[in-house]
């Protein structure tokens, strides 16, 4: 088992000089700002617009996230009366089956007609096209007083 280490594995296990980071990077302005030139100004300049630009950005972003946690919301209506609007026809059928036998006579005074049970005089409707026992327990419950 030999430990002893290459000069050249040596230096490749040397870590990339900053300025030959900054050159590959693509990062905008990031090369200009690690580059060692004699003029200092240039760098200077990189340097204050590229911590300017980072430190905007930083400033929106909590700025918007702030402004999300505040759950704002705007709600606007817009009233608008038209003289004539044609609807279409719609028919809702609800395929649900109800018991009939948990139907009061409450229910069936308020819903009758709703249900295709009853007529506008609150008599049934239909009465060839129920069944014998429906029809029995229907006439018993819509027995309503005359008001």
């Amino acid at each position: 088992m030999d430990l002893t280490v290459d000069p050249e594995e040596m230096d490749s296990n040397k870590p990339v000089p900053i300025e030959v980071f900054a050159s590959r990077s693509t990062l905008h302005g990031f090369s200009h700002m690690f580059t060692y030139e004699r003029i200092c100004i240039k760098r200077c300049l990189w340097i204050l617009f590229f911590l300017g630009s980072a430190s905007f950005l930083v400033y929106v972003c909590v700025d918007r996230v702030q402004y999300y946690f505040e759950y704002p919301h705007v709600t606007k209506l817009d009233e608008v009366a038209a003289p004539l609007m044609i609807f279409p026809a719609i028919t809702v059928c609800n395929l649900n089956s109800f018991r009939f036998s948990r139907v009061t006579r409450n229910d069936l005074y308020h819903a009758g007609e709703l249900l295709a049970l009853l007529n506008r005089r609150y008599e049934i409707r239909d009465t060839h096209l129920v069944e014998e026992s429906v029809l029995e327990t229907l006439k018993v419950k819509a027995d309503f007083p005359q008001l």
